[in-house]
């Protein structure tokens, strides 16, 4: 990774607001399975680099979930679609999130499937594990190799 502190024209692949990394991270903290959900913001381009701003997230109780799966069901997407449209008007899906309770964080090959759906540039995957206390960002490549992309967390100012 570039030494940020040295290149001030570095952009992060994501930005999110910490107090919906917080939300999210307590809410995978909460189960002892898998959950998953969607990430909204805005996409944006600096200088020919795409980044994405997460100011919110979406989660429906309409998933199938265990301690190493976890899929939405029938009527979710369009459920958090609608919550989408009324809490955060005039933003986009960015991607989604899940939690791997004490499995690490990564992609595999169900996640990278999952991923094929989000099939803009901008689209990002947000792998939590609770237990471990670890959290990462991921884009898949052409050849569906998944990757770490970095990112930065916006605390609100006082």
């Amino acid at each position: 990774m570039p030494d940020e502190k040295k290149n001030t024209n570095y952009v992060h692949d994501v930005y999110i607001q910490k107090h919906i990394l917080d939300e999210i991270e307590a809410r995978c903290k909460n189960n002892k399975y898998e959950i998953i959900g969607m990430l909204v913001g805005n996409a944006f381009k600096y200088k020919g680099k795409e980044y994405v701003l997460i100011n919110g997230f979406l989660f429906s109780e309409m998933i199938e979930t265990s301690p190493i799966f976890t899929q939405v069901i029938d009527g979710a997407v369009g459920e958090m679609s609608t919550k989408k449209d009324k809490e955060y008007p005039g933003s986009i899906i960015t991607g989604w999130w899940h939690s791997h309770p004490n499995l690490g964080v990564f992609l595999s090959s169900v996640d990278i499937k999952t991923m094929e759906m989000f099939n803009k540039g901008f689209h990002v995957a947000l792998v939590v594990d609770p237990i471990r206390s670890e959290r990462a960002f991921f884009k898949i490549d052409d050849e569906k190799h998944y990757h770490y992309v970095s990112y930065a967390v916006l605390r609100e100012k006082k």
